[in-house]
């Protein structure tokens, strides 16, 4: 039984590795595909706090945290007296117990006034593990590929303020619901999200001449503007000058997110006309009337229907899905699909999935560490909780939900590459089989239909592993399940 190279681009190059469930694949590898762009769009089991109800934890906990403070001041002054078990007399509030750190859309919550409990932020299930159980057992696998990639097309971090927080929700609510749909819907809801607006500064931009602006004598923070135009539309070669990067931060002024705890928007996005730059702005040659929270839109319809937005859209994805080295009559394709259906990244998904080239190209991108861990779980039939994945992903490189910039997690065939990466990959591996050895019998797998993932080569080695824990170790490092 040799390789079967359309079963392995079936499911490694559109999905996430094989496993029992992708059975299906051996006998129409395309068909197997493209079905899957007409199922319903999959949700995670778990049930995840929003974003506003994220950072209204926040507000509320850095409130009893503050209450706890002036209490225990009070109590040291003299001004309220303690009771034998903690409580405060005189109508002081009862310090609140210390949180144990826990994760909250990604974020450790152990920091300063975030020591608070609060039930519903402490028992949110961990981002993480709710993803990679969905990954391990969905029946499409190719939109799991696709959310990867548009939350790394459109980035934010856990490594700054309150965007830390809701990182996690911005994956769930800017990214996900769009996979399928228009480009120029999913950015807008990632731009305008307030993981992005914290992450890249927008919070802190304000119009100079606006009315809070001549009052506080503030100014422009140009990082988000400067983002959608380089890494998130047209492309750093796609003809945008450094006066459109300052015109669009302008456009981009008054965005922010409610923080007022009594406020009826508590906890989401608004926009403030007093922080926003008034009069009108030209980006790219064009004028824009002044129009408050209405002017970014009109901007962004412009920049989404642009060329260069088409092109460097499109060059990502190719490059992403099949390799770096991904043909310009393959590029041009995809962004023929953009333009001609407006953006439609269902259509752009399905000319890159009836590309033959992406069907014969041998597969050449080592996998990141997190499809290195959801292809694991997919061989499994279940989720690799064991060794902990969010200690694996810092350990191999990839910190969770924690990009080193705006640009996103390397997408070069070989990122990975490394000597320290290999190392912890070979590290992880191990482990990994030794606690999770006895849940599939790998030699009978690889013997299976499903063998034809893996070269004749491969299965032999496999094979001659002299325990189960040994077998699944071999197959976790063969070049076919490490390279999609």
């Amino acid at each position: 039984m040799s390789r079967n190279l359309a079963f392995s681009n079936a499911v490694g190059r559109f999905g996430l590795g094989c496993g029992a469930i992708d059975l299906p694949a051996v006998d129409d590898p395309r068909g197997y595909v493209r079905a899957q762009l007409d199922l319903p769009l999959t949700a995670f089991e778990a049930k995840l706090m929003s974003s506003s109800d994220q950072l209204q934890a926040l507000m509320q906990r850095r409130q009893i945290a503050r209450q706890r403070r002036e209490a225990m001041a009070d109590a040291g002054s003299g001004g309220a007296k303690v009771k034998q078990g903690g409580a405060m007399e005189d109508g002081a509030m009862a310090m609140a117990p210390r949180a144990e750190p826990s994760m909250s859309g990604g974020m450790m919550e152990n920091e300063g006034e975030s020591q608070v409990t609060l039930g519903p932020v402490t028992k949110n299930p961990d981002e993480l593990i709710a993803w990679l159980r969905l990954a391990a057992t969905t029946k499409a696998p190719l939109q799991e590929r696709l959310f990867l990639h548009w939350s790394n097309h459109f980035t934010v971090s856990t490594g700054k303020g309150k965007g830390s927080l809701t990182a996690g929700a911005f994956q769930r609510e800017a990214i996900r619901p769009f996979i399928l749909g228009r480009f120029h819907d999913m950015a807008k809801a990632a731009i305008l999200h307030p993981s992005m607006l914290y992450y890249l500064d927008n919070t802190a931009s304000t119009g100079p001449e606006s009315r809070v602006g001549r009052i506080k004598k503030s100014g422009l923070n140009e990082n988000l503007g400067r983002e959608v135009l380089e890494l998130h539309t047209l492309g750093v070669d796609g003809g945008y000058r450094q006066a459109d990067v300052t015109a669009l931060a302008s456009v981009l002024t008054g965005w922010t997110v409610d923080l007022k705890p009594h406020s009826d928007t508590f906890g989401k996005v608004v926009f403030r006309e007093r922080q926003h730059q008034p009069g009108p702005k030209t980006i790219l040659g064009k004028r824009y009337a002044e129009a408050g929270a209405d002017e970014f839109l009109a901007v962004l319809t412009d920049l989404a229907r642009h060329p260069s937005t088409a092109r460097y859209v499109t060059r990502r994805m190719a490059r992403a899905f099949v390799s770096e080295k991904a043909s310009d009559s393959l590029q041009k394709s995809l962004a023929k699909a953009f333009k001609d259906s407006d953006g439609d990244l269902k259509a752009v998904t399905a000319a890159l999935v009836q590309s033959d080239e992406a069907w014969t190209a041998d597969p050449v991108k080592l996998r990141p560490p997190m499809e290195f861990l959801a292809a694991t779980g997919r061989i499994l039939g279940q989720a690799p909780v064991k060794p902990s994945p969010n200690a694996s992903l810092l350990a191999m490189g990839q910190p969770f939900l924690a990009a080193p910039s705006p640009k996103g997690w390397a997408e070069e065939d070989d990122a990975w590459v490394t000597s320290d990466g290999i190392k912890s990959r070979i590290d992880w591996a191990q482990q990994c089989a030794t606690l999770n050895g006895d849940h599939v019998d790998i030699r009978k797998l690889v013997d299976d239909r499903i063998g034809s993932y893996f070269s004749d080569e491969t299965r032999r080695v496999i094979r001659q592993g002299e325990s189960p824990e040994q077998a699944l170790a071999l197959l976790l490092l063969s070049p076919e399940f490490q390279r999609r």
